[in-house]
């Protein structure tokens, strides 16, 4: 195969990813692909990682087993949380402008971590709460221990400076997608906190 044609299939690729998977008409699908799968992804990686280091302590019987239920609940989680972040980049555009300065950037940064993340991991477990049945006082004490004590404050590590190259550097259309990069490693953690964690009440 000669240059040529390499070049011609890249470009024609590309033009692919920009138009068809990238373009206004199919950006929400893309963008809730690609966190579901991500979320999905991410389970695995810890379920897995439990399993090979004999790590896995369930109360249902099944050390040491996968469990695809559960993974399918991370991909809901995935899904719905995907689905806010996306329209959450088009609302920071349209209130606070598309400009790429520093003025602009900070504000996107600090309204993006102290606003909408507390919003997103609420979204997170009320998504889980929906899919375990689990009952509303629950699900409040998972947002406040395992949410905003643990998950929230781990990501003041990360996004702050992670977002800021994201808003800086990355057109609208792939922020989710950059935002899905970083947050593989939040799609890991943030199971392990959820099934690892005991609740404050539940240790009485």
């Amino acid at each position: 195969m000669t240059a040529a044609v390499l070049q011609y299939n890249f470009l024609k690729l590309s033009r692919f990813v920009n138009s068809t998977l990238f373009g206004k008409t199919n950006l929400l699908l893309t963008n809730a692909f690609i966190s579901t799968a991500l979320g999905a992804a991410g389970d695995c990686i810890q379920q897995q990682f439990d399993i090979v280091t004999n790590k896995c302590e369930r109360r249902d019987g099944l050390e040491n087993q996968f469990v695809w239920r559960r993974t399918f609940h991370m991909s809901c989680a995935g899904l719905t949380t995907g689905l806010v972040t996306h329209y959450w980049y088009i609302i920071l555009d349209r209130f606070l402008g598309n400009k790429r300065c520093l003025v602009t950037i900070t504000k996107k940064v600090l309204w993006d971590q102290i606003i909408f993340s507390p919003i997103n991991l609420s979204v997170y477990f009320v998504t889980l709460g929906l899919c375990e049945k689990s009952n509303v006082k629950k699900v409040k004490e998972e947002i406040i221990e395992k949410g905003f004590e643990q998950i929230y404050v781990a990501e003041w590590f990360i996004w702050p400076p992670s977002q800021f190259l994201n808003f800086y550097l990355i057109p609208l259309r792939y922020r989710m997608l950059f935002d899905n990069i970083i947050s593989l490693g939040f799609d890991i953690y943030s199971p392990y906190v959820k099934y690892k964690t005991q609740l404050k009440s539940e240790n009485l």
